[in-house]
């Protein structure tokens, strides 16, 4: 083996590290099970619903999400993974419900301080509440894709 090969491999091996760090560092959780990453939020949000879902996010959510779900919340700063931007439609479409709920349901793991909703935890959400908010949290990035009335 000629150290070319060697150098070419080190170089693709580091390449490929520093993005799976770059993958890894955009998203508080990388251990979300394939079936509920595939899974489909059986749960729409009623207009009636929205100002309840407004509340909840802005009370448990927004400190760090920003009430504007930009991701610039007081306390993100604070945070080792930055909280996730809800309007940036790009991020919002490679997440899948699955994997929105499953962040919800279970916290931000050892990467950030987002706190488990689920069943059992401080917030016991129960599943169709966190489906709830994955609707709710999806609306910011639609209301980017709305087209701007001019001036």
């Amino acid at each position: 083996m000629s150290l070319g090969f060697v150098k070419i491999g080190a170089a693709v091996l580091l390449g490929v590290g520093l993005a799976v760090l770059v993958v890894a560092d955009t998203s508080a959780r990388d251990d979300v099970p394939a079936d509920v990453a595939a899974s489909e939020n059986p749960e729409t949000l009623e207009p009636a619903e929205v100002r309840y879902y407004t509340r909840q996010f802005k009370a448990k959510c927004a400190r760090c999400h920003g009430k504007d779900g930009t991701g610039a919340g007081a306390e993100a700063s604070d945070q080792p993974v930055p909280p996730a931007d809800f309007t940036d439609q790009a991020f919002m479409g490679g997440r899948s419900d699955g994997q929105l709920f499953y962040q919800i349901l279970m916290g931000g793991g050892e990467r950030c301080a987002m706190p488990a909703f689920g069943p059992g935890s401080a917030h016991n959400w129960d599943d169709a509440k966190i489906w709830h908010m994955v609707a709710f949290v999806r609306r910011f990035a639609e209301a980017e894709a709305e087209p701007k009335p001019k001036p």
